[in-house]
């Protein structure tokens, strides 16, 4: 799984300027790849701030950092993953607002189909990163891995808790990036 992201992420690094022929497609390449270097900066930002924002809300609820872990995991608290949720959406829409120009008018067809796929693609591979992360903080069994972890989390257990924390990872992610592609 890792060489296949990594794969992709070289493909969205090499393929794009390997392919310009002028100067304007060269341009256009060049603004893509920085286009997705702030994207991924941002959406990391907005993971960052919904994160701290939600440990410091639970903390000052009560509930210290080193519990956290334990709540979602063992207690499959569904309040504290709701929290971390609510928090992501939150933050993801301001952190999104606040760092776009607004909406630009849409280029042609194609050019726009080729930015939200470019746009889908980072995301997911950004959510993907945040996933095993997230796998190596919790509470995971000896071998299993990042897919196994999850099905039997939120399949298996029915962990709404670990569901609503992975989500507002997710939501996260896809929205800072949906306000950068604007």
């Amino acid at each position: 799984m890792r060489r296949m992201t990594l794969c992709l992420v070289l493909l969205l690094l090499v393929a794009f300027p390997v392919l310009a022929q002028d100067a304007a497609a060269a341009e256009q390449s060049q603004d893509f790849l920085s286009l997705v270097i702030s994207a991924v900066l941002w959406a990391t930002l907005a993971v960052i701030i919904s994160q701290g924002a939600s440990i410091l809300v639970l903390w000052g609820l009560g509930l210290p950092p080193r519990k956290l872990t334990h709540e979602i995991e063992d207690v499959q608290n569904t309040a504290v993953g709701a929290m971390f949720f609510i928090i992501s959406l939150t933050a993801a829409l301001f952190v999104g607002f606040m760092t776009t120009d607004g909406f630009t008018p849409d280029p042609p067809a194609l050019e726009s189909a080729a930015w939200m796929i470019g746009g889908v693609i980072v995301a997911f591979i950004y959510t993907f990163i945040l996933f095993v992360i997230a796998h190596r903080v919790m509470g995971r069994q000896p071998g299993e891995n990042v897919y196994t972890y999850i099905r039997r989390e939120v399949i298996l257990e029915q962990n709404a808790a670990l569901a609503f924390f992975l989500g507002g990872l997710t939501i996260t992610v896809f929205i800072s990036i949906v306000f950068q592609l604007l």
